[in-house]
């Protein structure tokens, strides 16, 4: 095969399996393609999905077969040495898959490394070689679980050599690797893609057939070793609210809890599944947020309430991932082991503050997941793409622990093998290159902005995201803010831009959505109450319908958006007391000076300045600081040039600027009332919003950006 050809055959081979996470996750699985004398091999950290020609690394395949056979010790780690010395070419920083020593001794063209979900409910499976036996025969070799790198490989040659001594043939192109993956090799990617699916379909068969089976005889119970006992699920004593609490309240009683890896305390499924999910989330997020973050930011939080997730984690499955984790990217990327929370504790923030607690003490380190079992799971990271793909993967690992228990018992990595990859300097790195944490003034923090569709509000989303922020785009036109919200995350990452409904005059809609930002990103640090109407007019023709929409938007709406995001700055707060969170009004000049013809905007922001100051007064308390920015006139934005309601127009009728029969005389008449000549600009705005979250010594104050236009007293 030509080298063109073949490479053109390892892209498509890549870009189909990690098309689906059934295959694999982020940057999990590899593939490798030889030339005469060389091997050519994804790098570690690279997605399959995104892999490109250029990004393979050329080693020489004569270095690494002979690291196979060297038992001479190098310094550190042999695969990394062996690696170094078979580089073709400088080292431009990307470093060959970890397993790259198994890629060099199977021959073939083609080899793939995978971690399918449906294949590895085989070989996590401790019935796992007797299955693979029944099921495909000579069609694969099972390799029982061994420690990756130099010993992986060596195990799977030694497996290799005693197939062919036994059968007197070749080797098949199928290596089943116990609580790891599937190695699978051939000469083109349609033959390597044929046997992949071939094989995925002879275990879906089987666990489809042994599912079946359970449904009608009951299902199968497997008793656990001594060392690893099956963890319990206790039932409450009562499901009705005590003596005095609202009707709507339902108050579990807690199981009290241990943080041994084999014993998970939790209500039974009719209770969890009873909890309303949204409002578990809502109060454990923002927790996790501060407790699971570093020492400079809050972590960004994913969470899972699917049906299937809730179901699978209080069955069989859920049950026996908690006795270890399934394949070393578990490990990597979601934890060995999840921190497990009492979803129906009295009082759920303690537990979630003494599980968390209790876990580091036990392991020596912080958990990437939790799981309130029947109800969600929720995990933590730098970045949101980084919490979604743990949270993906402790998902996968899920699916498997449930599949293999309907074909066999699922099989853990013990403490001794789970280790030995939490220590792996090789597995570091791949976990390392997954992360992707941003960047600038604002790096870390989540931002919700309201009225962000459009206007000022989409400029200084803008504006925020390019300083590292994580944006939330709320906006009544939805359709608009994803559309915008897509545009920049295309521009600056998947994650990095979100979009919800609001109408921020409307209470349910203003609590949906803060509950929504909770569920998809785990809390906020700052929040800027943006939304704003203008509706112009005398006192002698103002009418009580625009008046009362200028007023609920822009006051009303203030005091709705600070009342549903202040419990969620307070909770991060509680675990984070040396940290400070924030609130912004985009008021405007008009609350600091009258308006001529502009009362019902004018008093709505005068107002909001008032609510500003006795926020900041009350809410100082809970490490929120509560500032107001009062920009100038934006006049290059739709606020003032939409061509039927633009407040260009709206002042051209209301007789706002005397003489003005056009509305280029408006502008011109505005611009002329700037010292500096022109109107405000996004870029202006965000500087003000950098200074408010970066000082810890100002609330309650109005900070004008005007150009000069109003100046303070």
């Amino acid at each position: 095969m030509a080298d063109d050809r073949l490479l053109d055959q390892v892209i498509e081979l890549a870009h189909r399996v990690g098309a689906t996470g059934e295959y694999c996750r982020a940057g999990g699985g590899n593939i490798s393609a030889k030339t005469a004398d060389r091997l050519l091999i994804k790098p570690s950290g690279v997605a399959m999905a995104g892999l490109r020609a250029e990004d393979l690394v050329a080693l020489r395949l004569d270095v690494l077969r002979d690291c196979l056979n060297q038992d001479q010790p190098v310094a550190g780690d042999p695969v990394l040495a062996a690696a170094r010395a078979a580089r073709v070419g400088p080292d431009d920083g990307r470093r060959p898959s970890v397993e790259l020593l198994f890629h060099a001794l199977i021959p073939d063209p083609l080899v793939l490394h995978a971690h399918p979900l449906t294949i590895n409910a085989l070989t996590c499976n401790a019935d796992g070689p007797e299955l693979a036996a029944r099921l495909l025969g000579d069609r694969a070799v099972f390799v029982p679980y061994t420690d990756p790198g130099l010993p992986l490989a060596r195990a799977i040659a030694a497996r290799r050599a005693a197939f062919s001594d036994r059968t007197g043939e070749a080797p098949p192109p199928i290596t089943l690797l116990g609580n790891h993956g599937v190695i699978v090799a051939g000469d083109s990617a349609a033959a390597v893609w044929r046997l992949l699916e071939d094989l995925t379909q002879v275990v879906a068969a089987e666990i489809a057939a042994r599912t079946a089976v359970a449904r009608t005889t009951g299902p199968t119970t497997v008793a656990p070793s001594a060392a690893t006992p099956t963890p319990t699920f206790r039932p409450p004593a009562s499901l009705s609210p005590p003596p005095g609490a609202p009707s709507d309240t339902l108050v579990v009683p807690s199981v009290p809890s241990t943080a041994s890896s084999a014993t998970v305390a939790a209500t039974s499924s009719i209770a969890s599944l009873a909890l309303d999910p949204a409002r578990v989330v809502l109060a454990v997020a923002p927790l996790l947020r501060g407790l699971l973050g570093s020492l400079s930011q809050l972590a960004l939080v994913a969470a899972d309430t699917s049906d299937d997730l809730r179901a699978d984690s209080l069955g069989p499955g859920g049950q026996a991932l908690l006795r270890g984790p399934s394949i070393p990217d578990q490990i990597v990327y979601a934890g060995s082991l999840p921190v497990v929370i009492d979803p129906g504790a009295p009082d759920l923030g303690a537990a979630t503050i003494a599980a968390v607690a209790a876990f580091r003490q036990v392991h020596g380190h912080d958990p990437v997941v939790a799981l309130l079992p029947g109800v969600a799971a929720l995990a933590a990271g730098e970045s949101l793409a980084a919490a979604r793909n743990a949270l993906a993967t402790f998902r996968d690992a899920l699916q498997v622990a449930r599949r293999a228990e309907a074909i066999g018992a699922y099989r853990a990595l013990d403490d001794r093998e789970r280790a030995f990859i939490e220590q792996w300097e090789a597995e570091s790195y791949r976990r390392a290159t997954a992360a992707s944490p941003s960047q600038g003034r604002l790096a870390g923090k989540v931002v919700l902005i309201t009225g962000a569709a459009q206007g000022l509000g989409l400029g200084l989303a803008q504006e925020l995201i390019g300083q590292g922020a994580t944006v939330v785009l709320a906006d009544l036109n939805l359709e608009l803010a994803r559309a915008e919200a897509e545009a920049l995350g295309r521009r600056h990452g998947a994650g990095r831009a979100l979009a919800v409904a609001v109408d921020v005059a409307d209470e349910a809609s203003v609590q949906a959505a803060v509950t929504q930002v909770v569920g998809l990103v785990g809390g906020l640090d700052v929040f800027v109450s943006n939304a704003g109407v203008l509706r112009a007019g005398g006192v002698f023709d103002q009418t009580t319908a625009d008046f009362d929409l200028v007023t609920a938007v822009n006051y009303r709406g203030y005091f709705l958006g600070v009342r549903a995001v202040a419990p969620v700055l307070a909770a991060q707060r509680r675990v984070r007391p040396d940290d400070w969170f924030d609130i912004i009004e985009i008021n405007s000049k008009s609350g600091l000076t009258g308006s001529k013809r502009n009362f019902a905007y004018a008093g709505s922001k005068f107002g909001g300045i008032g609510l500003t100051q006795s926020f900041a007064l009350e809410l100082v308390a809970c490490g929120i600081k509560v500032n107001a920015i009062c920009p100038g006139n934006y006049l290059d934005g739709p606020l003032w040039t939409d061509p039927e309601r633009g407040l260009l127009v709206q002042y051209l009728r209301a007789g706002k600027v005397p003489g003005a029969t056009s509305v280029a005389q408006v502008r011109a008449f505005y611009e002329a009332q700037t010292p500096m000549g022109r109107g405000v600009r996004p870029a202006d705005l965000a500087k003000a919003v950098y200074y408010i979250v970066e000082q810890d010594y100002e609330t309650g104050q109005a900070v004008p950006v005007t150009g000069g236009q109003t100046m303070l007293n």
